[in-house]
């Protein structure tokens, strides 16, 4: 009995020891996957802020364009 009990620790310690690595790694894996995923919603936010801040300035540039072609005057 004792050393069936022993037997099965060393079989526990050897599988630990050979899955440490594997969890180690994969903790590793996680940790850059969450600074992928904040790295690519911050880049996404930055854009829409910034189409979001040139939606006024577009209206204001195609306002001014047709004011510009309003008051062209053709030579003849």
């Amino acid at each position: 009995m004792r050393d069936d009990l022993s037997d099965i620790q060393a079989r526990l310690a050897d599988i630990n020891r050979r899955a440490a690595p594997v969890l180690e790694e994969n903790s590793r894996l996680h940790a850059a996957l969450g600074k992928a995923v904040t790295l690519i919603l911050t880049v996404a936010a930055v854009g829409l802020l910034t189409v979001v801040s040139l939606m006024p300035t577009e209206q204001q540039l195609k306002s001014n364009a047709l004011d510009n072609q309003e008051q062209i005057t053709w030579q003849k």
